[in-house]
């Protein structure tokens, strides 16, 4: 699939301002919404025929859709950027990389549902566009970013002057004819030439890692005059406010050296947390309607007033900071800091599973010793309306389920994931996480718990007196249980093939 929407300019000095990149990769997971999602080639369609682009999915418009490519990749989108101070900050955040990922707003019409459980989608229409810190798909990044003419610092920029053939077709490039827009098709020998100019400059990533960075921070802070330099070349404006604070560029490079297993988090991940404020004042139902069957189709309607309340959650600040000699951060291989770096921020996403858990181990116990057995007591426990959307085990309760079906299909539906300890078991998705006790298990809804986090937290690297180098890393959580009645735990859930074993032993 190509669509273009073309712009043909009568004059060459017309500004680009266009942003580019992979809008949505192909066949690659991303949790949205607390849902495993993929994309296959070919999946997404236009719902209409102008396409924004925004920042942040409840942000402003600052630009439209100008062109979408379905290649071996993904569906490659290019923007126009209006010409507002909103389009500006488009363009410096996707620059800079502070929005350097797309997010896509899409209605799914058709999707598969695979075995791991997550869902592969055939049919999407997508809405519009996001400009985002992070999004779902790691591949959906921006690549190229253009603000004017006349190439920016360290671009690379080519014009590209290509006279109107007067059929429709675009020339060089497709060769066939068949990219046709708007008043592109008029014919005629008077038909006036104009210039069809493209602009283009690669933003190139950084050649620097989060630890050579540091070394050239703590340089400069010391009188270098090259690593003064070198630094004013790569420092965003926008990351200049704070001193030592490392470019976002940085920061993704570092988290991304740790892969770390986030069952929990996967799991219950809710909306971003907000901009500003130290607490998230949520609705919550006082008194629902109450409706009842009339008498007769005459009677008066049932009445009862309907009272929303609300329910408060704090954010919470999660920090590190720690001092090491300067000279071993000049004379280390950089490498030693990534390190530093990356077990922070392992250790941040551990604590963030640990205050998850906080939520789910206030859970009531259940009776229950099958599982079974325990999902009909989770559908009683909430008033016989929910049924468990998630199975949470510890390893052992996982293992002794995994061992009892040799992974088999009796067991284990729809076969079994090893590298994150998952499967489903009665169609509810089972998940493992380390972070529960031995032999504990917890059902719950995906709603049941609100949990939020920074992503990347912060990282910042500062000379402290004329020795030291203090490294820091700084993020921020909200941990809420929102439906309490949709949390259950069972601390003894047996394996029917298990419990069959050790009776016949006896």
């Amino acid at each position: 699939m190509h669509l273009r929407f073309e712009l043909d300019v009568d004059q060459v000095d017309q500004e680009a301002r266009t942003i580019t990149g992979v809008g949505v990769p192909w066949d690659e997971p991303g949790v949205i919404g607390g849902e495993t999602y993929s994309f296959e080639r070919g999946s997404l369609t236009p719902s209409q025929r102008r396409t924004p682009l925004v920042l942040g999915h409840e942000g402003e418009p600052v630009g439209v859709l100008a062109e979408h490519v379905d290649d071996e990749r993904g569906a490659r989108v290019r923007f126009k950027v209006d010409q507002t101070p909103d389009g500006d900050r488009a363009l410096v955040q996707a620059a800079s990389g502070s929005r350097g990922a797309f997010s896509v707003g899409a209605d799914v019409d058709a999707f598969t549902l695979r075995a791991d459980g997550s869902r592969s989608v055939s049919a999407a229409r997508y809405v519009h566009f996001a400009l985002v810190p992070h999004g779902a798909f790691e591949s959906a990044q921006v690549e190229h970013v253009v603000a004017h003419r006349d190439p920016p610092n360290g671009g690379q920029m080519s014009i590209q002057e290509t006279p109107d053939t007067g059929n429709g077709g675009n020339g060089d490039d497709t060769g066939n004819g068949d990219d046709t827009s708007g008043d592109d098709t008029s014919t005629g020998a008077e038909t006036p030439t104009r210039a069809r100019v493209r602009v283009s400059a690669e933003r190139r990533p950084a050649d620097l890692c989060a630890g050579e960075y540091v070394q050239h921070i703590v340089r400069a802070q010391h009188g270098d005059g090259e690593a003064l330099r070198v630094l004013a070349a790569l420092t965003e404006t926008i990351s200049t406010d704070v001193t030592g604070l490392l470019p976002p560029t940085f920061e993704r490079t570092v988290i991304g050296a740790k892969q770390v297993l986030r069952p929990l988090y996967d799991a219950f991940a809710s909306r971003p947390l907000p901009g500003v404020g130290l607490m998230v004042s949520k609705p919550k139902w006082t008194t629902p309607p109450d409706g009842a069957w009339a008498a007769n189709v005459d009677a008066d309607a049932t009445t009862g007033k309907v009272v929303i309340g609300s329910q408060t959650a704090d954010v919470i600040r999660w920090d590190w900071a720690g001092a090491i000699s300067w000279v071993v951060v000049q004379r280390s291989d950089p490498s030693v800091i990534d390190e530093i770096y990356s077990e922070a921020v392992q250790d941040f996403y551990l604590d963030v599973e640990a205050k998850i858990y906080g939520e789910l181990g206030a859970a009531p116990l259940g009776t229950a010793t099958s599982m079974g057995a325990a999902i009909a007591e989770f559908f009683t426990a909430t008033g016989n309306q929910r049924s468990p959307e998630l199975i949470i085990m510890a390893p052992d309760v996982w293992g002794a389920y995994a061992d009892a079906g040799a992974l088999s299909v009796q067991l284990a539906q729809g076969g079994v994931n090893t590298s994150d300890l998952s499967t489903s078991f009665g169609g509810v998705r089972a998940v493992s996480s380390g972070t529960l006790p031995a032999g504990e298990t917890v059902l719950a809804t995906r709603r049941a718990v609100d949990a939020r986090v920074t992503d990347p937290v912060r990282l910042t690297a500062n000379a402290i007196g004329a020795l030291n180098v203090e490294l820091a890393v700084v993020g921020e959580g909200l941990f809420d249980t929102d439906y309490p009645a949709e949390l259950l735990r069972f601390a003894a859930l047996t394996p029917p093939a298990l419990a069959a074993t050790r009776s016949s032993s006896k």
